[in-house]
């Protein structure tokens, strides 16, 4: 069965040249709201965040139609948790700790219904009147972003690439910079051939993919776009909360 990508399914949501906000601790409420400004995508961290699969389906109950793109980054390269996510209602999946080609198959049978994967059915949008999609419909517009965070992925990374399903390498520049004894800005000034950011986007384009990361600021991502990385979380729920509170502090004091 043919897949067609995110960046040709949407002009906007998680893919290509696009800027997602990246949530660990904001509540429905306040991701709903976040979701009307302008985002492409809003990202729920279960990993590192406080988000349990409660907290996801509250969110998703919320979470105001012909906005932003809901996505989740799940905890682990786990069937339930992936398929738990997509059943709330998230149109994107991303991965962590992906190593081989073995793990990228494994994140794509939980994101994708037969023939393309193997997840089970259970939608839960229609228990709160929301959209739910024919599994067919499903498969066209999912979209399986794997991370690339460690020396062995990026060793890896073609064979990761080559998946059939997988849609995007998602770097994770924090753990990817531990891994390999350096910094992300030092990731981010090596501009030889062998770079390693330099790699990832060679190799997505390669095998058609789109390529994302998280920078967390504004600043941190006008660098990755210039290393062609184009899905980017360009700011946190802690980050907008930040600015907004010094913004006011200047405004209201006339100190800016």
């Amino acid at each position: 069965m043919s897949r067609v990508t995110a960046a040709e399914q949407r002009a906007r949501g998680f893919g290509e040249s696009s800027s997602g906000v990246w949530c660990a601790d904001a509540g429905p409420a306040m991701v709903a709201r976040l979701a009307r400004l302008g985002f492409d995508w809003l990202c729920l961290d279960t990993q590192h965040g406080v988000y349990s699969r409660t907290e996801i389906i509250n969110v998703a109950r919320s979470f105001p139609s012909g906005s932003a793109q809901l996505v989740v980054r799940v905890p682990s390269c786990d069937f339930v948790a992936i398929g738990a996510a997509l059943d709330a209602g998230a149109r994107a999946v991303i991965v962590p700790q992906i190593e081989s080609a073995a793990d990228a198959q494994r994140a794509v049978a939980a994101s994708f219904y037969p023939p393309v994967g193997g997840r089970s059915w259970g939608q839960l949008g229609g228990i709160w009147g929301g959209a739910t999609l024919t599994a067919e419909a499903a498969n066209g517009s999912i979209t399986c972003a794997v991370m690339i965070e460690s020396a062995n992925a990026l060793l890896r990374a073609e064979e990761i690439a080559a998946v059939d399903g997988v849609d995007q390498l998602f770097i994770g520049p924090y753990d990817l910079s531990l891994s390999l004894g350096t910094t992300v800005q030092a990731l981010l000034d090596d501009d030889s051939e062998s770079s390693a950011l330099g790699r990832i986007v060679q190799v997505a384009s390669a095998y058609g993919r789109t390529v994302g990361g998280f920078t967390g600021t504004p600043e941190l991502a006008d660098r990755f776009r210039e290393r062609g990385i184009t899905c980017l979380a360009v700011a946190t729920d802690l980050w907008v909360t930040s600015e907004g509170a010094r913004a006011a502090l200047r405004l209201g004091t006339g100190a800016g």
